[in-house]
């Protein structure tokens, strides 16, 4: 019998290659198995990381998770799903701050993540910028440990040039030119398919981006996300 998580990765391969309103309508029972099984992988992050963020118990997994339902009214691709089951685990839930611990299932595409992914939010870009260019060492500390580049790819959506008013002589200067600060850890399908295996590597990654969002959190204290 195949494991909860691999049920999921199979609906979202199957979703991928059928992605219109007709297939999903004839697979509604697929899709319910494969949503409960990913409220019950985010309860159990959860439950891991309330053990060191007991904040974070109270946490409604429903409030966590991303619609798999695609906005088709920009861009040129109209197909009505996103085949990947998606969450973000912080006290604010889904908004991207305060930063947390974000979830990606999808086959070939699995990854744990974590950091400042905003960058149309200037305020909260700038509020990060300050705070690598007030001590780069200690950005770079965090950054450039061997346990922590090892384990993550970093994505900046790096400037051209560090922008104007902050040193481009810094010992961080690549970082300075960020738009964003996100790091990801990627899943192997073999791995992201074991139930065990999945919640094991989501922890330890978790884990292993603690004192990064806490980091990211402090330089963002203060902020608030616009009102819609």
């Amino acid at each position: 019998m195949s494991s909860a998580n691999a049920c999921m990765l199979e609906f979202l391969a199957d979703l991928r290659e059928n992605n219109s309103l007709d297939w999903m309508h004839a697979n509604e029972k697929r899709k319910k198995q494969a949503q409960a099984a990913f409220l019950a992988l985010v309860q159990g992050c959860i439950d891991d990381l309330a053990e060191t963020e007991p904040e974070l118990a109270a946490l409604d997994p429903k409030s966590l998770v991303f619609r798999i339902n695609r906005d088709t009214r920009f861009g040129d691709d109209k197909s009505p799903y996103n085949p990947s089951f998606r969450a973000h685990i912080s006290p604010a839930g889904r908004a991207p701050v305060p930063v947390g611990y974000y979830l990606h299932l999808a086959p070939g595409g699995s990854f744990a993540g974590g950091g400042l992914f905003a960058p149309h939010f200037k305020d909260a870009t700038r509020l990060v910028r300050d705070r690598i260019a007030a001590d780069p060492q200690a950005f770079l500390a965090l950054v450039e440990a061997p346990a922590f580049a090892e384990r993550f790819q970093f994505l900046g959506m790096p400037l051209k040039n560090v922008p104007k008013g902050y040193d481009p002589e810094s010992p961080a200067a690549a970082y300075l030119k960020c738009k964003c600060w996100s790091i990801e850890q990627h899943l192997d399908d073999a791995t992201a398919a074991d139930d065990e295996a999945c919640r094991r590597a989501l922890r330890e990654s978790f884990e292993a981006m603690r004192a990064f969002n806490g980091y990211v959190n402090e330089a963002l204290a203060g902020f608030e996300m616009p009102a819609r």
